[in-house]
């Protein structure tokens, strides 16, 4: 079984018309109704489409996005391959509630590497959506091959996840991380002319703005330059809404405080400014690749460009991640690319990239810190999410304490208790959500324990990070008085 998925940018690459042929390739994959961006597509040995694969996955595209849809695909195939090589070979619609538990008993028990509890429910995810496809929409099965009981239970269910571990960094831990590890800096904050990482500047601004926003590695990673406003006079945060790029696409509002600010315009007028000299030849091979912008709306928050030989006319917040990543400004030097963060060639680096820059960081961390004999205890593990986890915490600590002091304040001054709205409308763990972008209320709660931990090392900390870093505190403050608006 061979296997493709679609790819605008590989037809406008590679495609080549066969001889006496007038096929506009790139138009007709990019037609109204045609084929969604990222959708698998299995050819059999006679190069024929593979039922009932192609069908399911076809349906799959009306709903799901393409990283998703590649993660279905990988886990159907080994579950043909699977099935193929059993005895005798069976397929999907043969197959028995028996050759599923051996699906999943070798999954799960008897591979070199068996699958953890929640990449096997991923698996067991695509075996359902399968099989609820098969019965009620493609009409192929009376009934699902093994039973499922009314709350979604069956006999393909196994293992529990585990409590996401929240993992988070002390003030001390991150300075030791963002200026020796990112930043290339020694610990007594000397240059090491031994370093020959690339862009610490973006790397550490990137890495502030995570950790004093709490935006996700695609939140983050996919603003626009025009999305972040150079710092203030006043000194006062910026708010930057998110919507396309967020996760689920819910809507949301982060506030960029002032030092995070000045830190991105320092890296805005050096780094950046040469890499966008530098990738203009770059981009210009490139055009009819990116979305060309023409026009900049502020005021409206509205881009006007060319898209694909289209005009187009979106909305900042709306656009995906996907055009972001091709989104360039045609102006007297040229193409300039648009992203705020910029890597090679102008691009936007990868998810891949960013996750490498910060491995990369933390080994240089931990080896830095043994040499020198820092004081600081670096963590064996650190993932770019952590700096969400630590925003996370601090917040809800901030918030907790602001609360709590007006609350006191107002019955020092011979005020009443407030009012139940009052408490609703404030609720840190409600106010956090909303910060975070969850959709339920139990994605919060898993920091509610952190709250309640009276461990020093988390009350030192805490302090460390109001006394040196008032971005927290900032932030809660900012955040209760517009709630309170």
């Amino acid at each position: 079984m061979d296997y493709f998925f679609v790819s605008y940018e590989k037809v406008r690459r590679y495609y080549e018309a066969p001889p006496k042929v007038d096929l506009d390739a790139l138009a007709y994959v990019q037609r109204p109704g045609a084929v969604k961006e990222g959708t698998p597509f299995f050819l059999g040995p006679d190069m024929r489409p593979l039922e009932p694969l192609c069908s399911f996955f076809l349906e799959l595209s009306k709903t799901l996005e393409a990283k998703s849809m590649q993660d279905y695909a990988y886990d159907a195939m080994d579950l043909v391959e699977f099935l193929g090589e059993m005895d005798p070979p069976t397929d999907l619609l043969s197959a028995t509630e028996d050759d599923l538990l051996a699906y999943r008993e070798d999954c799960t028990e008897l591979r070199e590497s068996p699958d953890m509890p929640a990449t096997w429910q991923r698996r067991r995810a695509t075996i359902n959506n399968f099989y609820h496809w098969a019965v009620h929409s493609a009409k192929l099965l009376d009934e699902p091959p093994y039973y499922r009981r009314a709350n979604g239970r069956d006999v393909l269910s196994w293992g529990a996840t585990s409590e996401l571990d929240v993992r988070h960094l002390t003030f001390r831990q991150w300075r030791l991380f963002k200026q020796v590890g990112l930043r290339g800096l020694l610990p007594d904050d000397r240059v090491d002319r031994a370093f020959r990482g690339q862009s610490p500047l973006r790397n550490s601004a990137a890495g502030e703005l995570a950790i004093t926003t709490g935006t996700r590695l695609r939140e983050f990673s996919c603003l626009l330059d025009i999305e972040v406003p150079a710092p203030r006079r006043d000194g006062s945060p910026a708010e930057v809404p998110l919507q396309a790029i967020a996760k689920y696409g819910l809507p949301r509002t982060v506030m960029v405080q002032d030092a995070t600010l000045r830190e991105i315009d320092m890296y805005r007028r050096t780094e950046r400014a040469a890499m966008v000299r530098a990738s203009a030849k770059a981009l210009a091979r490139r055009r009819e690749e990116l979305f060309v912008v023409t026009d900049i709306d502020l005021r409206r928050r509205k881009l006007k460009g060319i898209l694909d030989g289209r005009r187009r006319t979106l909305r900042i917040e709306a656009i995906p991640a996907g055009i972001r990543r091709r989104a360039v400004f045609e102006s007297d030097r040229g193409l300039e690319p648009m992203a705020l963060f910029v890597g090679r060639g102008g691009r936007m680096p990868t998810k891949q990239r960013w996750e490498q820059v910060f491995s990369e960081a933390h080994r240089r961390t931990l080896r830095i810190a043994e040499e020198y004999e820092c004081d600081v205890v670096m963590p064996e593990q650190l993932k770019i999410h952590d700096t969400r986890h630590t925003f996370a915490i601090y917040m809800l600590q901030s918030l907790t304490q602001l609360i709590l002091r007006e609350e006191a304040a107002r019955l020092r001054e011979g005020g009443h208790d407030a009012f139940l709205v009052d408490h609703i409308s404030r609720n840190p763990l409600l106010v956090l959500q909303q910060l975070l972008g969850h959709r339920r209320p139990k994605s919060t709660m898993r920091y509610l324990r952190y709250l309640r931990d009276t461990n020093a090392l988390v009350n030192k900390a805490i302090a460390e990070w109001n006394d040196q870093d008032k971005s927290y505190v900032d932030y809660a403050s900012a955040v209760a008085e517009r709630e309170v608006a």
